[in-house]
């Protein structure tokens, strides 16, 4: 079967429309039909597979090669370009089964400038600097390197997105978390990044939040356990030499 697979794009995404069955998509954007300015060509090509069920299986436990997509879930949308079994058309994934609908995929944006935000970049060994990194998903988890975790420490709209599973998966030890009286409150393991979470989606850090947490946590430290205690202590990273 021959197929195109398109996913809604988050960022894109004000109303809330991912993952929503399709009786309830008029109802959230206050308007009829699909739009498809709203998704992106997440896969293109051939897989073995006789029914739409076949599809939802495959892209949900085997991920084809060239799969750049989240596994398929309700709101995507299958064109099934050439099969023997199933008509061509555009499919809606749904809360059960799939709906064909109208969906023109010449109205997909393919040169929007992903969006960025402004954070505090924070990793193991290495000085707290600015960065700018991508909103989607994808990006995010790559940026931790894993499933993501918002914790809250700040008195500020302001939060801390850090690997779900650095502690388990042993990953290095990074920057110690201290409460009001300066006390270790928790260690995060493995990068992490400061961000405005003032809204529903994380968001860029003004000029004073970059330079106060940036100075925060800008060294790196180590971790020592005295007298029953972990102690944290900053260190200088060692620069490496051009000349190698």
């Amino acid at each position: 079967m021959e197929i195109n697979i398109y996913q809604i794009n988050l960022d894109r995404d004000r109303d809330g429309l991912a993952f929503v069955s399709h009786d309830l998509v008029n109802a959230k954007q206050g308007s009829p039909g699909i739009n498809p300015q709203l998704y992106d060509k997440v896969f293109e090509g051939e897989v073995t597979a006789d029914t739409l069920e076949d599809i939802y299986r495959i892209f949900n436990l085997e991920h084809p090669e060239g799969y750049t997509g989240r596994s398929l879930s309700v709101s995507d949308i299958v064109e099934v370009v050439d099969s023997e079994q199933v008509p061509p058309g555009t499919y809606y994934c749904d809360s059960i089964g799939f709906k064909e609908v109208s969906f023109d995929a010449s109205q997909i944006p393919e040169n929007l400038k992903p969006e960025k935000i402004t954070v505090v970049m924070v990793e193991p060994g290495k000085l707290a600097r600015v960065a700018e990194i991508g909103t989607s998903l994808e990006e995010l988890q790559k940026t931790v390197g894993g499933w993501i975790e918002a914790y809250y420490p700040f008195e500020e709209q302001v939060c801390i997105v850090c690997n779900d599973e650095g502690k388990i998966n042993h990953m290095d030890l990074n920057r110690a978390i201290r409460g009001e009286d300066g006390e270790i409150i928790d260690i995060i393991a493995g990068p992490f990044f400061i961000c405005d979470c003032s809204t529903d989606r994380f968001g860029s850090l003004g000029k004073e939040q970059l330079d106060k947490y940036v100075n925060q946590y800008r060294l790196p430290e180590r971790f020592l356990w005295d007298g029953g205690e972990i102690t944290a202590v900053p260190f200088e990273p060692i620069k490496e030499s051009r000349d190698r």
